[in-house]
């Protein structure tokens, strides 16, 4: 008998769960991920290159909001890349040598910062202007894979990887049409 009262709590407690795993997809990944349209996080970027023996690695901060990203890096040596809408600014070092950018003019680089803020901010719309999107795994464990749509960008970026867990992103993995690439760990700050 308390074996059938606790497999049926069991049960009612699966059903009133809000989101089944069947029912998950693309777009709840993305209202998930939109829920929480901005934050801070900390990241650790390891940059695999074929010429070299061993990862080039950099760490610092993330910040994002719709239409803003704004990446610091503290480790190895400071630089302070901040996308504000189309605009992007570089600072490098204690000099804060600027250099701003439009990021209309480069299209291949608009695209993959485009990328980048959409699946950080849940903007499933831009992410489909930019990529072809496949999604794998379960709300816990999930991968969204991106190959780029426009050639262009095809030959410059071969896929983005972006791990994660509900509306949480844990990993990002570019893979440069080189073979080279970069794999980001993201933790967020609690909010």
């Amino acid at each position: 008998m308390k074996s059938s009262v606790l497999l049926f709590t069991v049960a009612i407690s699966v059903w009133q769960t809000p989101m089944f795993a069947e029912d998950w997809d693309l777009q709840a990944l993305m209202s998930e991920l939109g829920a929480r349209n901005s934050g801070t996080a900390h990241f650790v970027e390891k940059k695999y290159v074929a010429i070299l023996d061993s990862p080039i690695e950099q760490s610092g901060t993330l910040a994002y909001a719709p239409g803003r990203l704004e990446k610091i890096t503290l480790s190895p040596r400071l630089e302070r890349m901040t996308i504000d809408g189309d605009s992007l600014t570089i600072e490098r070092g204690a000099s804060k040598k600027t250099r701003h950018l439009r990021l209309s003019r480069y299209p291949i680089l608009w695209g993959f910062v485009e990328g980048l803020r959409a699946a950080l901010t849940g903007d499933l719309n831009t992410l489909q202007n930019f990529y072809e999107i496949e999604l794998h795994g379960s709300p816990g464990d999930w991968e969204m894979v991106l190959v780029p749509s426009q050639r262009r960008m095809r030959a410059v970026v071969r896929l983005v990887s972006i791990r994660g867990d509900r509306g949480h992103i844990e990993i990002i993995e570019m893979v440069e049409a080189t073979g080279d690439r970069s794999v980001t760990h993201v933790t967020e700050d609690a909010s």
